[in-house]
């Protein structure tokens, strides 16, 4: 149903946009097809992504069958409850141009955290 309010609603202000374009900006039809033919797609795609009733209603059958799914729209909970991903173990010689170093891998020389005379 959003779709078609959406055509209706984009149709209207495009072709509306268009003719006042032609008509009172002297506007050459091309430019002013395209002109509106933007407008119009834009109020269309904008108008036709809002939610109605029949989808609150799916989302409130969706959340009865689930229940222990947490809202999408609850993200300040979301990121709250969220796994916190540990960073990689230290690993010891991990990159293959540490020489014979025991303190561990990682780069040498100046991009390291200090030149070591050994």
């Amino acid at each position: 149903m959003q779709r078609v309010r959406g055509l209706i609603s984009g149709a209207v202000v495009g072709v509306s946009l268009g003719v006042f374009m032609i008509l009172l900006l002297h506007a050459v039809v091309w430019a002013a097809a395209l002109g509106g033919g933007l407008v119009g797609l834009a109020i269309f795609a904008v108008v036709a992504t809002r939610s109605d009733a029949h989808e609150t209603a799916a989302d409130a059958a969706w959340r009865a069958a689930a229940p222990d799914l947490p809202p999408v729209s609850d993200r300040v909970t979301l990121e709250r409850l969220q796994a916190r991903l540990l960073a990689p173990a230290e690993r010891r010689n991990a990159s293959p141009g540490s020489g014979g170093d025991s303190r561990g891998g990682g780069p040498s020389g100046a991009a390291g955290k200090g030149s070591d005379p050994t």
